[in-house]
């Protein structure tokens, strides 16, 4: 890689672990909210939904403004948000004032898949391969967000959790700027299929680019609900105690030893798709969701640990297929505002299941988030089969 390129997706997998670990540190510290301020998870749930759709809504016009602007000054943008609504959160002194800092907080975050990919897919020449390495980084991110958050809520509250991630936040807000050029990048033009990409005609990409999209609400929907309930999921199903620590700290380690599979999960994706068919990586792995999702829903102990890994593993191999998916699909000029559509697919639409399973849980149990979710996973498998079957007939 070009030393421009290695600084693109340096940065952007850093900024990339920081945004999932603040995104997962409300799952962690769930328990401990819950218990200060006396409500149920149905409202909890319906605060996760507030992150979530501020997140996948700002998606829009980061896209549309990754297209004219500089993505660079878009990511300074992101953590200088992250850390100013990490500051509200953390000094929030009722549930509303909480909810507000959750809208800050999800529309920060929000800016970084869309400027973040969309700089990737026009600097780097092996696109899949750096959607890979930026994925490795959000799972890192996704791993150690619960055990990091856990530990700090162990030993001092839930509120020092977001006032400590406020910091490195800033710091990465000031990396971008004086370590980066402010110059908009070159678009890379690959020795394959980009000349095709740069045609103005959409109709022969409409419907794959739909069903991607489509896939990616569900996709979302069970993402939603992975982090926002599997900290209390395991918490309650795992009967294993670690030296008398508390609880959010009990549920926020094994929620990263099941995530952490993640990591090779989105290097394999990342690979996968820069030598195979993406179309015909995300039907296998949609056909390998559902009964892991439905293992999880009905299992204890080490073996709801072990599906929880498994699940981790695929699912976020998943994350460089479908953006290699939306780059290979999406003409050049077009790319940010795309890539802004599909991640309001993943996490504004997506968003919606952390109420809806949230009431679930409550009526319930927490286990049927899982076993629903292996629901929204039929739509992808069939999304997916049109996808591999449309793309056989392809040369």
């Amino acid at each position: 890689m070009e030393r421009l390129e290695k600084q693109v997706v340096g940065y952007t997998s850093v900024c990339h672990g920081l945004v999932h670990v603040l995104e997962l540190t409300y799952g962690a510290v769930l328990i401990s909210i819950a218990r200060e301020f006396g409500v149920s998870l149905f409202v909890l749930g319906i605060l996760a939904n507030i992150l979530g759709f501020a997140f996948g809504a700002m998606s829009l016009p980061t896209g549309f403004l990754a297209d004219r602007k500089s993505e660079r000054n878009l990511l300074i943008l992101c953590c200088l948000g992250m850390g100013a609504a990490s500051i509200v959160i953390g000094l929030s002194s009722n549930i509303y004032i909480l909810g507000i800092g959750l809208l800050a907080l999800g529309s920060a975050l929000g800016i970084y898949h869309p400027a973040a990919a969309t700089f990737i897919s026009r600097v780097v020449a092996q696109r899949s391969l750096g959607f890979g390495y930026q994925g490795v980084g959000g799972n890192i991110g996704l791993a150690l967000g619960p055990i990091l958050a856990g530990i700090i809520a162990a030993f001092l509250d839930w509120r020092a959790a977001y006032l400590i991630f406020a910091v490195p936040a800033w710091l990465l807000a000031a990396v971008f700027f004086f370590t980066m050029r402010d110059d908009k990048p070159t678009v890379i033009q690959l020795a394959t299929g980009e000349s095709g990409e740069v045609e103005a005609s959409w109709r022969p990409v409409i419907i794959p680019l739909v069903l991607i999209c489509t896939a990616q609400v569900m996709n979302g929907f069970i993402y939603r609900g992975l982090v926002t309930f599997l900290p209390l999921y395991l918490s309650q199903r795992v009967s294993i105690t670690i030296l008398n620590f508390d609880p959010v700290l009990v549920a926020g380690s094994f929620t990263t030893v099941a995530l952490i599979f993640g990591v090779g999960g989105q290097f394999l994706g990342g690979y996968l798709s820069e030598h195979r068919r993406p179309d015909t990586i995300a039907f296998v792995l949609a056909l390998l969701a559902v009964p892991l999702l439905l293992a999880m829903g009905s299992s204890y102990g080490l073996t709801l640990i072990m599906a929880a890994a498994g699940f981790a593993f695929f699912h976020f191999m998943t994350q460089p297929t479908y953006n290699s998916l939306i780059a290979n699909y999406t003409p050049a000029q077009w790319r940010g505002r795309m890539f802004g559509i599909y991640f309001f697919a993943t996490y504004g639409g997506g968003s919606f299941s952390a109420s809806i399973l949230g009431y679930v849980a409550d009526r319930l149990g927490t286990n049927w988030v899982f076993i629903l979710s292996a629901g929204f996973g039929l739509v992808v498998i069939l999304c997916t089969l049109v996808l591999f079957v449309r793309a056989l007939r392809r040369p």
